[in-house]
């Protein structure tokens, strides 16, 4: 007589490999996980902001930022500036070298954020108006756990 062996284990072995092999390439493709260095938050913020993706360049921004732009407003006027009057339909940006800051405030009224990285950035956009560019200052701070992008209001 002749045992027959079930196929049981074999398919839970597979789901469980299938399982496994899932995780490991949604780690390694980012998911959805927030910026891990104050690199890579300011990388994603103007990456969003080229592909016109203004809410997902929002969504990066600190609690203070938001407290400026209302989500609805800052993709509105970002599409009606930069698509819209200025005839942009991508620009190239050039992010500046990496400098870490003690301490740095947003505007002279503002609160003081420790332990900031601020980068120079500079966008140049091929426009109805001709070749122009725009400077700006960047800055990268940790937020509840997330590395969050703030700009200079101090003037």
């Amino acid at each position: 007589m002749r045992r027959r062996n079930s196929p049981t284990p074999l398919v839970v072995f597979v789901l469980i490999l299938l399982f496994i092999v899932i995780l490991l390439i949604r780690s390694c493709t980012g998911g959805s996980s927030p910026p891990d260095t104050p690199e890579t938050v300011i990388e994603q913020f103007y990456e969003a902001e080229q592909e016109a993706d203004f809410g997902q360049a929002w969504d990066l921004f600190h609690s203070e930022m938001k407290k400026r732009f209302k989500k609805s407003a800052y993709i509105q006027t970002k599409n009606h500036v930069f698509l819209g009057h200025m005839e942009v339909e991508t620009f190239e940006v050039e992010i500046g070298k990496m400098e870490k800051l003690k301490e740095w405030k947003m505007n002279k009224d503002g609160p003081v954020f420790k332990d900031v990285t601020s980068a120079e950035i500079t966008m140049t956009y091929d426009s109805q108006f001709g070749v122009l560019e725009i400077k700006q200052m960047c800055y990268a701070v940790l937020e509840k756990g997330e590395w969050k992008v703030l700009w200079d209001y101090d003037y």
